[in-house]
């Protein structure tokens, strides 16, 4: 009754293995095919859901900030969706960065820098000092990523509860010893790890209705209360704060909100430059 998260800096390795893991345990799916799902519950073009997980946002993209917060805060929210019902091995998604603070979820990071440095050479036709540097910018634009979009460094091993290095461990070994240490007791399911759960899920489903119009908003939820902290100038808070219910109190599982609104300085300095 566990949820296994597994990421990599090899994307094929990373999905291999945890189809192996999902075989074995007999548990459900959960890769980058929810995008589809996501693009149509927000009606969100897929490939600006795809361009939102790899790059950061930009002008010259076409990514507004605005945008990229919303794209990812709907693929939250659907993610946390599928994982409240468990026995879930996930990948390809960034749920290994979201999902904090929950036991019953053990985080898995798959090294295979090494293994692949030879084969991008070859399919490249490039030299193995080349390659070594393409991954390496490889990394560098993940660790930019995942500090853009979650504040946490996706390459830091100690973000992970099991880590792997695939230049020393055969990929089946690697299934088997995540097979094993998920029946460790401490990622076994219990009331409280699931509440919590429930409270991310719920505060995801707000976040993601809020920020298809709004900007500068954080969600909590515990039980079926709801605090969201935002921003407003001194004219804009009472309507800010009636919007926020309004739409915040329409989601299922909702039944109080609260708002708590910090200054806007650029936004009064503005209405009130003397």
């Amino acid at each position: 009754m566990s949820i296994i998260i597994i990421s990599s800096d090899s994307k094929k390795i990373e999905e291999d293995i945890a189809e192996k893991v999902a075989a074995v345990m007999d548990y459900n799916r959960l890769g980058p095919k929810l995008l589809t799902d996501v693009a149509a519950n927000y009606q969100i073009d897929p490939v600006k859901l795809r361009e939102a997980l790899e790059t950061t946002p930009s002008v010259f993209k076409n990514m507004p900030s605005k945008n990229w917060r919303h794209y990812l805060s709907c693929i939250e929210a659907e993610v946390f969706d599928r994982l409240l019902k468990d026995n879930i091995v996930c990948w390809g998604l960034p749920a290994h960065l979201f999902v904090t603070g929950i036991s019953h979820v053990m985080k898995v990071r798959l090294l295979a820098s090494g293994q692949r440095i030879g084969k991008i050479a070859e399919q490249k036709g490039i030299t193995v000092d080349r390659a070594e540097k393409l991954i390496a910018d490889e990394l560098r634009q993940r660790k930019k990523w995942s500090l853009a979009a979650y504040n946490l460094d996706e390459t830091d091993p100690s973000q992970y509860d099991l880590v792997i290095n695939l230049d020393q461990i055969d990929p089946t070994e690697a299934a088997i010893t995540i097979t094993n240490a998920i029946e460790y007791r401490k990622f076994q399911p219990m009331t409280y790890s699931i509440k919590c759960l429930s409270n991310l899920a719920l505060a995801a489903r707000v976040n993601a209705r809020l920020l298809e119009s709004m900007v500068n908003i954080k969600v909590q939820a515990r039980d079926n209360s709801v605090v969201v902290v935002t921003k407003a100038s001194n004219r804009q808070k009472r309507k800010k704060i009636a919007a926020i219910k309004e739409l915040a109190g329409d989601i299922e599982g909702v039944s109080y909100v609260e708002v708590h609104v910090k200054k806007n300085i650029l936004e009064d300095a503005a209405e009130n430059p003397y």
